[in-house]
């Protein structure tokens, strides 16, 4: 198959890398110098257990040049760069083309609805954890099921997204409550990501301090309370333990929201714990602790430069 990588980051280097051992890869990025250093040396993933695997059989091409059609497309940008990225790469579908957004945030499959038929987004999630170390470069932090599933009746297609992604070696979970995956992922990423982010930290440490425990408790709780008003129910106890074996899976890793901190890009924060507060206002549900999370964020990316 002829697969497309919208998103050449992190995640999308280490899915782009697997699925390349038996399908046609191109890798699609708006960063030049990463679309060169893959383009010209492949894509290089440090294993958990420290071994080098490097992958040379991927292409690699700038947003918006390819005009080949694909048979699936992956989406991995950044949920705040989703219709930019749809819209420069429009000539990748066609009719038949299947496309999965396992990114980050809520709404994605929405905005691909816009480009392809509603029956071929696939909505999914991903539990491993990469870390961008630059010029095609990664580090494979932590491992986890990939879920899938779709809004639609479409099994077909769902079926065909299972195979591809088992026989690249990824653990493969097929979801009938995809909504309630995805409101899972939320509860990590609002937790995770963000306090990783404030207080630029690895994964693991938000388990090890109380304080930064009763962080992600705090806005955990507070988003139930909007996943529950929207018509999906938790155990709290249960979505606390999940946090929690996130943060021991992926302990030594780095989220994306830090990863972006750190090279002072924009953060996900409004596909996030924004998507939660925006949300919250169609039920009247109050999120004064998600609010402020959302507003310290922005505020940290308008002091990037400051430190130039």
């Amino acid at each position: 198959m002829k697969i497309a990588i919208i998103g050449a980051g992190a995640m999308g280097c280490l899915y782009g890398a697997y699925l390349s051992r038996h399908h046609d890869v191109y890798m699609i990025d708006a960063l030049a110098s990463q679309v060169q250093a893959i383009q010209d040396n492949g894509i290089t993933i440090e294993e958990t257990d420290g071994t080098i695997a490097k992958f040379t059989q991927v292409q690699a091409c700038l947003s918006g040049q390819s005009q080949e059609p694909v048979d699936i497309a992956i989406v991995f940008v950044k949920s705040t760069y989703t219709e930019q990225a749809l819209a420069q790469n429009r000539r990748l579908f066609k009719d038949s083309t299947l496309v999965m957004t396992l990114q980050n945030g809520a709404g994605n499959d929405r905005k691909i609805a816009q480009y392809v038929k509603p029956n071929n987004v696939i909505i999914g999630t991903s539990k491993h954890n990469a870390v961008n170390l630059g010029n095609g470069k990664i580090k494979h932090a932590g491992r986890g099921a990939t879920d899938i599933g779709s809004n639609h009746d479409a099994n077909h297609i769902i079926a065909v997204a299972a195979d591809l992604l088992t026989e690249a070696g990824f653990e493969v979970a097929v979801a009938d409550d995809i909504q309630r995956i995805i409101w899972s992922k939320l509860l990590v990423n609002l937790s995770v990501n963000t306090f990783t982010a404030i207080t630029q930290t690895p994964i693991g440490y938000m388990i090890k301090n109380d304080d930064a425990w009763d962080f992600a408790k705090r806005l955990v709780y507070e988003a139930i309370e909007v996943a529950e008003a929207d018509g999906t129910y938790f155990d709290r106890r249960e979505a606390l333990n999940m946090v929690r074996e996130v943060c021991q899976t992926a302990g030594a890793g780095y989220s994306s929201m830090y990863q972006d901190r750190k090279n002072r890009v924009k953060m996900e924060i409004d596909a996030i714990n924004g998507a939660i507060v925006e949300q919250a206002k169609q039920y009247g549900v109050p999120t004064p602790y998600n609010t402020l999370i959302v507003a310290l964020i922005h505020a940290i990316e308008g002091a990037y430069d400051l430190y130039d």
